[in-house]
């Protein structure tokens, strides 16, 4: 990673408390946020030293700071992203050019690493109450993002047009059931130089692998035309192809799930197929100013998701 001149960042610390909840990891801690640290290298480019210029504390005041995504690397314009060979430095990549205040809706326990001066706005459909009632497997209160406002990936329900410079949803588009929809409401709310930053999961690399790519046909039919009855057919693949429910269980599930509009995976994709949604929607509604993608990355086991920044 290229070597960046010292930064001013006033104010910021690196604190740890071990032995607490947050075990021995170490946080970069900037404007009330905190950022845990994947890479110890990586502060050099913040001007700052390991473990030197780590302070001890006790697990209050960890907690005291809200829940930022991890600390990103920091690139300079010699960088050749066509170099990148992690998951991890790709998401840095492609959130390292935003700034300014935006939205991210469906952080979890996971938020976004996007630039530590940027203002974040957390956004999810349910309450922090009811996030912590249905934590996924290995997901931790002491990790989990505290939502600024409740909304969706749909319409954005209380965001004000032209209100953003940034929108970033991580693995949230294909849980829409109108992601045509999504990509065109985002663009409304986004100011002039805004951009949409989409991490999407490749169909062939999750437990969504047995199923049907989606057609644009069928996401044209979502946009223009919804219909419940296709909303259920969505429950229904999802549960027999991807969660594999067995026969005699499936029915009761899929309606259980389908009219408590419970988490699916709607939609899935290829890198391909969804580029297919993308030119649909800026040739026939949006017209972004610069889209740049990324296919996924090599590494099998490890590499799950291709990524797409859309510019208006």
């Amino acid at each position: 990673m290229p070597q960046i001149p010292k930064a001013d960042f006033p104010g910021c610390a690196l604190l740890q408390a071990p032995g607490s909840i947050f075990g021995e990891k170490a946080f970069f801690c900037f404007n009330g946020i905190r950022h845990h640290i994947l890479n110890a290298e990586q502060i050099k480019h913040y001007g700052l030293t390991w473990p030197k210029d780590i302070f001890l504390v006790n697990a209050a005041v960890l907690e005291s700071f809200s829940v930022g995504g991890w600390l990103p690397a920091r690139f300079d314009h010699k960088f050749d992203s066509s170099e990148i060979k992690s998951s991890v430095t790709m998401r840095e990549w492609m959130a390292s050019s935003l700034n300014g205040i935006g939205l991210e809706v469906g952080a979890g326990a996971s938020a976004f690493p996007v630039p530590v001066d940027c203002k974040v706005i957390y956004g999810d459909r349910l309450s922090f109450d009811q996030l912590i009632s249905c934590l996924y497997p290995g997901q931790e209160i002491h990790n989990l993002v505290r939502p600024d406002i409740v909304t969706d990936f749909d319409v954005f329900q209380g965001i004000a047009d032209e209100s953003l410079d940034f929108i970033i949803g991580c693995h949230v588009i294909e849980h829409v059931f109108d992601p045509i929809g999504t990509v065109r409401f985002a663009h409304r709310k986004l100011r002039p130089g805004g951009s949409l930053l989409l991490v999407v999961p490749d169909a062939g690399r999750t437990f969504d692998r047995d199923r049907p790519l989606t057609s644009l046909d069928h996401l044209k039919a979502d946009h223009f035309n919804p219909d419940p009855r296709r909303d259920r057919e969505h429950y229904e693949e999802f549960y027999r192809l991807a969660r594999k429910t067995p026969e005699p269980e499936l029915a009761l599930k899929v309606e259980s799930e389908f009219l408590s509009r419970g988490d699916l995976h709607a939609h899935v994709w290829s890198y391909d197929t969804f580029r297919q949604m993308i030119d649909f929607v800026d040739s026939t509604f949006c017209n972004w100013t610069k889209i740049v993608s990324n296919p996924t990355l090599s590494n099998i086991s490890l590499d799950i998701e291709f990524y797409w920044k859309l510019t208006k």
